[in-house]
């Protein structure tokens, strides 16, 4: 398509330039800059960027296509807000970085072009990050989804060898109303991260009612802390290709209305035992279903691992989810959970409550085989999941986590009430290393409301 192979050069206007020189007559320019400037600018933004480059604070950024960073470093203030027209979206490619750091009081927003009232998910394509950690594809880089596949277009490709390569730092951020399908199958998500590594700093982010996904992890190690993932059209946090990241605090929340999987967990579709294996590390995770009756249109479930996929998840809660709570999906994630030792398929300190409405147990989730319109094996994984999961001895219980709010679309309060079971630390394991060990609570929360001030849950 066209506008992905627009000019590559930058608009003068968005670089940071020196002073003007060779003028003694002039004041110097101040050394703090007013962070409320009183004229903001609307900027508009259809030129790839190809050099440092900063968007101010107060200002808005329109984006007019798919804007590619290729080079350079992309600065966003404490307060900007980029706005996203229908056909675009922002790419900080793998030889490029951002730097976007809002506050709590003044978070970054990247929103819809639409005026307030008339915004909805897929407006725009959302965010995306390339970097140059390792895939489990074959010659260990790809062209990331959401966009065509054309040979020595180096702007959407992804993958390499570095595992602590760093995309750059995207802090108190939201993320509104992105995502959108290009083609079947091939789409952009709120926010898309292909192949960054350890050194990327995601942190303090909010992705709110995006078309496709919540955040897609394609391989790599990139972090990811303090995430909220609200009201997404299909997955929440969808992984695959092999990331292994640290993930801790999280909270996924499902509408009754759209949503599929709190968790897709893929690895590798045709060769699942292909090294890096996806299983992400996850600590202190709130997956907060839609509360509905079981069955009907849309099917939701918690956390699917298919194609020998795993996870190491510890301190969760996994409630109100209509159909399935946990789905093992195949004999190679299976195989995962039945390794010895530190298995790369394991839950544990984690309550589950509430899912297809049942209050003592989780629901089995069959996975059968079909051949020719006939079922020739009712259950491939042979994975109970109630059997396997539900062991006393991990510290996994079915009981009440008694939140204050959770499914409350608009203004949620996913905190535990005083006296819940989650903020027992008998309850919960001590984080390990390269996590915030100070955490001895089941769930995102303890007492401490980490999305005051910088989310936001619009409508519209």
């Amino acid at each position: 398509m066209k506008r992905l192979f627009a000019s590559l050069f930058i608009m003068s206007s968005l670089v940071v330039g020196a002073a003007g020189c060779g003028d003694d007559d002039k004041d110097p320019p101040p050394t703090n800059p007013d962070p409320n400037p009183t004229n903001p600018e609307t900027v508009e933004v259809s030129q790839d960027i190809t050099a440092d480059t900063t968007w101010k604070a107060g200002n808005t950024y329109v984006l007019k296509k798919y804007v590619f960073v290729n080079s350079g470093t992309l600065n966003i203030e404490a307060g900007a807000t980029v706005k996203g027209e229908n056909g675009s979206a922002l790419i900080i490619t793998r030889n490029a970085r951002i730097n976007a750091v809002g506050t709590a009081d003044k978070p970054i927003v990247f929103t819809s072009s639409q005026p307030v009232g008339q915004r909805e998910a897929g407006n725009w394509g959302g965010v995306v990050l390339l970097g140059k950690a390792r895939l489990n594809v074959s010659g260990g880089e790809t062209t990331v989804e959401g966009f065509f596949a054309t040979s020595g277009n180096e702007q959407t490709k992804y993958g390499g060898q570095d595992d602590a390569h760093n995309c750059g730092t995207l802090k108190y951020a939201r993320i509104e109303f992105a995502g959108f399908e290009l083609a079947p199958n091939n789409e952009l998500n709120g926010l898309t991260v292909g192949g960054c590594g350890s050194a990327t700093d995601i942190d303090y982010v909010q992705v709110h009612l995006g078309l496709d996904d919540g955040i897609e992890m394609f391989g790599g190690t990139a972090p990811l802390k303090h995430i909220v993932i609200t009201q997404a059209d299909d997955d929440a946090l969808d992984y695959d290709l092999g990331y292994t990241g640290k993930v801790q605090f999280l909270v996924v929340q499902q509408s009754p209305r759209v949503g599929d999987r709190a968790i897709e967990a893929s690895s590798h579709k045709t060769t699942p035992t292909q090294e890096p294996i996806s299983a992400p590390e996850i600590w202190n995770a709130s997956f907060i279903g839609s509360n509905a009756d079981p069955g009907g249109n849309p099917s939701q479930e918690g956390l699917v691992f298919n194609t020998g996929a795993g996870i190491r998840l510890r301190n969760a809660v996994v409630a109100y989810f209509k159909d399935q709570a946990v789905d093992v999906d195949g004999e190679a994630s299976a195989a995962l959970f039945n390794e010895a030792g530190d298995s790369r398929l394991s839950i544990r300190n984690t309550f589950f409550f509430d899912n297809a409405n049942l209050t003592d147990t989780i629901p089995f989730a069959p996975n059968p085989k079909v051949e020719g319109g006939v079922t020739v094996d009712p259950d491939v994984s042979r994975f109970n999941e109630a059997e396997k999961i539900l062991v006393a001895a991990n510290g996994v219980k079915v009981q009440d986590p008694q939140l204050t709010d959770a499914t409350n679309l608009t203004a949620p309060n996913f905190l535990p009430k005083a006296g819940s079971p989650l903020l027992n630390p008998d309850n919960a394991a001590t984080p390990g290393a390269g996590f915030d060990t100070s955490a001895r609570f089941v769930g995102a929360f303890g007492t401490t409301n980490w999305m005051a001030g910088w989310t936001a849950f619009p409508q519209n």
